[in-house]
């Protein structure tokens, strides 16, 4: 089967879960024997269109675009780009020029901010079988963003026309896949995909035959590790101060990620030798960096879907604590670990200090019921439901 993988962002332009999932959909398929291309966006300033495939990867068409650096834009541009984007002919001719040349039998998309939202128009008029995935609530408010106690934000008078635009334009896939209930339910809530049939399916994970769970001897000082982009919606500074309350001489915590709010977070932790600063050293390095960590802190302001840094928690066997907002508890439910309220110091100091006392037992427990679910997300045996989802279709 010939299919395309449309998101806004691919390598090496990735930058967060979305851009992990599409590529480990990609990379699953075209080692399943299927012919696979990718259809993503680049600044103009940069790269080159790779029309065909090297080293084994699939081919990849970069459609220029202003979506990668945006959120260094002021607030005013941003909106009228985003106005622009969503009604943007020239990405539509583009977008159907690659699909008229290529004739793929079924065209995947991910998130679309960038390529525009008139893919879905482009995609029907060939007539192309078309499964969109949701990773977030780019469709109810463009700046994809929700926080905790700020949920009216898609309910104002502002996202409500821009919903009915969103929804209007991406009218009903024939399939939609969430890796949460929460995220669909809250689409479904707002009109969208009204036709479409929908699916929740966890994201996939890949891991070698060789990966083990996490096996770190006992030591004196006890690991919690940040892993992600170092953003205000990432709950970075939030989780900064609750460690240094916490105020434990015995317990480290160790930030890897880049953002907007790095150099602030580090100025607050005042060079304390017990919290450490560590750039994103690539995917594989922070799988080494989650196995070798007691703890996996995700401390959400925002709401996510099914933040991949968890399925990696749950792939080494290292426990969670987790706000408890949008997917995430699902993900908890699923895996286990543990739960906090968002932004609430005493809470995840409550749920930190229980681990630390009962830490044998619950690293057990979670790694018992991590082991019982993550082999069914492990990317063959998902890519066996994904093609069965798309042969009853």
């Amino acid at each position: 089967m010939k299919i395309a993988l449309i998101n806004n962002l691919y390598e090496p332009l990735n930058r967060g879960g979305a851009e992990r999932v599409a590529k480990i959909i990609a990379e699953g398929l075209k080692n399943s024997g299927h012919d696979v291309f990718i259809i993503t966006t680049k600044p103009k300033s940069q790269l080159s269109i790779v029309n065909q495939p090297t080293g084994g990867q699939s081919s990849i068409y970069y459609i220029n675009s202003l979506y990668y650096n945006l959120n260094k834009a002021p607030l005013l541009f941003r909106f009228f780009w985003h106005l622009v984007d969503m009604f943007s002919w020239k990405k539509y001719r583009a977008v159907k020029k690659i699909l008229k040349k290529e004739k793929p039998n079924l065209v995947i998309t991910h998130n679309l901010e960038g390529t525009g939202f008139l893919t879905p128009r482009a995609i029907n008029s060939l007539k192309i079988k078309h499964i969109h995935y949701l990773h977030d609530i780019q469709l109810l408010h463009p700046s994809g963003l929700m926080y905790y106690g700020k949920e009216k934000i898609i309910d104002s008078w502002r996202a409500k026309i821009y919903q009915k635009i969103t929804a209007r334009l991406f009218a009903s896939p024939e399939t939609i896949i969430s890796p949460s209930r929460w995220l669909l339910e809250l689409h479904e809530k707002k009109g969208f995909f009204k036709n479409s049939q929908k699916i929740i399916l966890p994201n996939p994970i890949t891991f070698s035959s060789q990966e083990k769970e996490n096996s770190n001897p006992e030591h004196k000082i006890f690991t919690f590790l940040y892993a992600g982009q170092m953003e205000k919606n990432k709950g970075v500074i939030f989780l900064l101060k609750t460690f240094l309350k916490f105020n434990n001489s015995d317990c480290e915590l160790i930030f890897i990620g880049n953002g907007s709010q790095a150099s602030e977070a580090k100025k607050i932790a005042g060079g304390k030798k017990n919290i450490r600063f560590i750039s994103w050293p690539g995917d594989e390095e922070i799988k080494k960096h989650i196995a070798q960590s007691d703890a996996l802190i995700v401390p959400s302001l925002g709401y996510e879907n099914s933040p991949s840094v968890i399925y990696e928690a749950a792939l080494a066997g290292t426990p969670v604590i987790a706000s408890r907002l949008g997917g995430i508890p699902e993900l908890i439910n699923l895996f286990g670990g543990f739960t906090f309220e968002p932004g609430n110091q005493v809470d995840l100091i409550r749920q930190i200090n229980y681990l630390i006392k009962n830490y044998k037992t619950a690293k057990e427990n979670f790694a018992a019921s991590a082991r019982k679910e993550i082999k069914n997300l492990e990317i063959n045996n998902y890519l066996a439901k994904l093609l069965n989802i798309i042969s009853s279709k």
